[in-house]
C-alpha cells in the first residue's frame, strides 16, 4: 500500500502545528467513502536553515537526531509522540461540523490536474527561512512559486519534486472569512516570501497592494501596487495588523479558545488556510471537494491542542 511522509522544515520549527494539520486532514479524507489516499506513514519537524536538508530528509526518510516536538515534549516518530497525536486527532473527529461561533468559508473551486500517487510519497511544508532557496532546476511548479520566489509546499511523486506557493491563496481565504473583499486594498509591511505570495494572489483576484514599509520591500513582480488607504493591514515583519501571520501557545478550555479565535485572526487561521490550499492544489487535488471547510479544520485543531495540553 502506498505511504506518505510529511515534514515541515524551517527554523524555528519545533513549535509547529503543521504536523497536526496534516494528520487532521488525512484523517478527515480517509473517513470518506471512495477516497483512496496513501496511508500516513509519519509526520516530522525538520529544524534547518537550508532547504537542501529538507530535500535530504525526503530522500533518506529519517532524521539523524529528531528534536522534541513542543506539543508533546517528545520527538515525532517515537511511540509516545505518535500515540499522543493519534489519540488527539481521533478525539477531534467527533466534531463533524464547524463550531458555529467561528468564521466559516469553503475552499474555492480549483483547476489543478491530479497526480498519480507513488508508493512512497513525500510532502514537505517550507517555512522561514527556506521559501526562497529552491532553484528552478530543482522543482517543477504548478503555479508562479518560482517567479515570486516563494515556495511553501513540495511534493515528491517518485520522479520529480513539485512546488507550489499557497500562502497567498490561504490569506485570501482568511480575509474573506473575516469579511474583507479580495477586490479591496491590502496594506503589507515587508517583502519576504510570504508577503510576495500574498501580494501576488491578492492582485490576481482584482485587489491592490499598499506597501507600508518594512525590513524588505516588494520588488517588481506580478502585483498591483497603489497608494490608496488599505482596507486592512498585515505586518510580515513584526506581526500585528488585522490578520496575524504568527501564533503563540494558547491556554484555556475549548470554549475560551473558540471565543478568542472567532474574534481574532490569529496566525492559526493562515496556517490552516494555506495548508488546505496545499492539499487542494498539490497533495490531493482530486479530492479537493471533500476537504473540510476552514472553520471545521480550525474547530478540530482547537480540539487537538486542548487534548494535548
Amino acid at each position: 500500500m502506498a505511504k506518505v511522509r510529511h515534514g515541515v522544515a524551517g527554523n524555528p520549527i519545533t513549535h509547529s502545528l503543521s504536523p497536526v494539520l496534516t494528520a487532521l486532514v488525512h484523517a478527515h479524507l480517509s473517513r470518506i467513502e471512495g477516497v483512496k489516499l496513501p496511508g500516513l506513514k509519519g509526520v516530522v519537524v525538520i529544524p534547518t536553515d537550508g532547504v537542501e536538508n529538507a530535500l535530504a530528509w525526503g530522500y533518506a526518510g529519517a532524521l539523524p537526531s529528531p528534536p522534541n516536538w513542543e506539543l508533546v515534549d517528545s520527538p515525532l516518530g517515537k511511540f509516545r509522540a505518535n500515540a499522543l497525536l493519534d489519540r488527539a486527532v481521533n478525539a477531534s473527529m467527533e466534531y463533524v461540523e464547524a463550531d458555529s461561533r467561528l468564521p466559516n468559508i469553503d475552499l474555492p473551486k480549483l483547476d489543478f490536474e491530479p497526480h498519480r500517487y507513488h508508493d512512497d510519497e513525500v510532502w514537505v511544508s517550507l517555512t522561514s527561512p527556506l521559501k526562497h532557496q529552491l532553484s528552478a532546476a530543482a522543482v517543477r511548479c504548478i503555479d508562479n512559486a518560482m517567479e515570486i520566489r516563494s515556495v511553501n509546499s513540495l511534493r515528491w511523486d517518485g520522479r520529480s519534486w513539485w512546488a507550489a506557493s499557497t500562502d497567498g491563496e490561504g490569506l485570501c481565504l482568511v480575509a474573506q472569512a473575516f469579511g474583507y473583499s479580495t477586490d479591496g486594498v491590502i496594506g503589507i509591511t515587508g517583502g519576504g516570501g510570504t508577503a510576495r505570495s500574498v501580494a501576488s494572489a491578492w492582485s490576481s483576484k482584482g485587489g491592490s497592494v499598499k506597501q507600508l514599509g518594512g525590513n524588505r520591500l516588494l520588488e517588481e513582480g506580478p502585483w498591483s501596487l497603489c497608494d490608496d488607504t488599505p482596507d486592512f493591514v498585515v505586518n510580515f515583519d513584526d506581526d500585528g495588523g488585522d490578520i496575524s501571520v504568527r501564533y503563540e501557545k494558547m491556554d484555556g478550555d475549548f470554549d475560551s479558545r473558540v471565543e478568542s479565535l472567532s474574534a481574532n485572526a490569529d496566525g492559526r487561521w493562515l496556517l490552516c488556510a494555506q495548508h488546505l490550499m496545499s492539499w487542494a492544489s498539490l497533495w490531493a487535488p482530486e479530492y479537493a471537494e471533500h476537504l473540510p471547510s476552514l472553520s471545521l479544520l480550525m474547530t478540530r485543531l482547537i480540539a487537538v491542542e486542548v487534548h494535548l495540553s
